[in-house]
């Protein structure tokens, strides 16, 4: 009996620990969800561009890191020319606003909204998936897909036409399953607002399950974002 206790006892400490230690975790770049406006803005890095009474908006990206690329150049080195060489390039990461939204004071909603515009229509579609891979891999499943045409046809491949989706003619959604009964997940691809120019809106929303923001700013952001 005494001996049975004993594993009992045990297995009760290792389940509490594993349960502190996993109640420690951030859940997104150092915060968690219902912290307070001055705990997120001591715990966050990134530059503070804005302040609201609701909202704390960052910049985050846009930064150049090196990276080695070989290829063919034409040089003229004593006659020798389309010599192989190795050079460095400076990959410039995208540019973001990160968006802290709060609740009656607590932390509940948190948006990654691109800044950068493409030309090319086809490169939202490129960073969409990826950021869905991304995403894919941190929560450790994979995303459901979600077109919504309102009165336009629907496409047979809605990754097909992204220069429609800067049209507004459709929008993309990629959504995943609470995580831990904590985080609901969606990255979104649709019209950007106010351009005189088709153009698409990406963001990543992150909203908190126990700590739920004000519907209705909740679903302003994901309109206009």
């Amino acid at each position: 009996m005494k001996k049975t206790a004993l594993i009992t006892i045990t297995l009760l400490i290792t389940l509490m620990a594993a349960s502190c230690s996993r109640d420690k975790e951030p859940d997104f770049r150092g915060v968690k969800w219902g912290m307070s406006k001055q705990k997120v803005k001591k715990t966050e890095t990134a530059e503070l561009v804005k302040e609201g009474n609701e909202i704390l908006t960052y910049r985050i990206g846009g930064e150049s890191s090196p990276v080695e690329a070989e290829g063919t150049v034409k040089v003229d080195v004593e006659g020798a020319e389309d010599t192989r060489v190795t050079v460095e390039v400076a990959e410039i990461e995208y540019e973001y606003d990160l968006l802290y939204v709060f609740g009656n004071g607590k932390l509940g909603m948190i948006v990654v909204h691109l800044r950068d515009g493409f030309k090319d229509p086809d490169l939202y579609i490129s960073l969409f998936r990826h950021r869905t891979e991304e995403t894919s891999k941190k929560m450790g499943e994979p995303a459901a897909g979600v077109a919504e045409y309102g009165d336009f046809t629907p496409k047979d491949d809605p990754y097909s036409s992204p220069g429609e989706i800067c049209e507004g003619k459709y929008a993309l959604r990629h959504i995943w399953p609470t995580k831990n009964k904590k985080t609901n997940v969606s990255i979104e691809l649709d019209r950007k607002k106010f351009t005189p120019e088709p153009d698409c809106n990406l963001s990543v929303f992150y909203e908190s399950v126990e700590h739920p923001v004000d519907p209705e700013l909740a679903e302003e952001l994901h309109e206009l974002l």
